[in-house]
């Protein structure tokens, strides 16, 4: 009968171990690696889309805006100088009679800027991904947007409210119509300028520079 022959296990080495968990290491790194190179792009693609987003609105705003200031100049001084003695007259038939021509194209009283790029951007935190000195000029635009809405609003109620159907409030609503005018007529000049000053900057970084 022949021997059997048994040849030992040899278990694995030391060197054979550090090779393991090297690999293992860098199958990790490499698939953390991946993983933040894809978010990174994805966050960059985000970004650009926001940038141009905004980029759009703003001027889209700035186009809208711009016609209405010689019309908001010369409202303000129609109605400053309105004539309010007819004691039957209510303050709505003496604001419709000083108002001018609209501006070409318009429908409305007032013209609606827009902001729903900004507010998408807020609400999903895609501000994160973008450069602090344009947020902080977004920012200031849009704080402004805020305050000549509230200026458009005051304006809206005096109108619509019942005292501009009451001749004998004609002379206290023409008055506080006018001061509104004067105010919307200097928020509308402060939210142009703030356009043509930030949009350099917001359109570079929209191109990515």
């Amino acid at each position: 009968m022949d021997a059997e022959v048994r040849i030992p296990k040899v278990g694995k080495t030391a060197w054979h171990w550090v090779l393991e968990a090297l690999m293992i290491l860098v199958s990790v790194g490499l698939a953390f690696g991946v993983a933040e190179y894809r978010e990174s792009r994805a966050n960059h693609e985000l970004a650009s889309r926001v940038l141009r987003s905004l980029q759009q609105e703003v001027e889209h705003n700035l186009a809208t805006l711009e016609p209405w200031t010689s019309f908001s100049a010369t409202f303000r001084q129609e109605l400053a100088r309105a004539d309010t003695s007819n004691s039957g007259q209510s303050a709505i038939l003496v604001y419709l009679a000083a108002r001018p021509p609209l501006p070409t194209g318009a429908t409305l009283d007032r013209p609606i800027v827009r902001r729903g790029a900004w507010d998408a951007a807020l609400s999903t935190g895609a501000l994160r991904l973008i450069d602090y000195d344009v947020v902080a000029a977004l920012s200031d635009i849009y704080q402004m947007q805020d305050g000549y809405g509230v200026v458009v609003g005051r304006l809206t109620t005096a109108m619509h409210g019942a005292s501009a159907f009451d001749p004998a409030s004609r002379v206290a609503v023409v008055r506080q119509a006018s001061a509104e005018l004067s105010e919307l007529a200097y928020a509308e000049k402060l939210l142009i300028d703030l356009y043509r000053k930030h949009l350099p900057a917001i359109r570079a970084a929209a191109r990515g520079k």
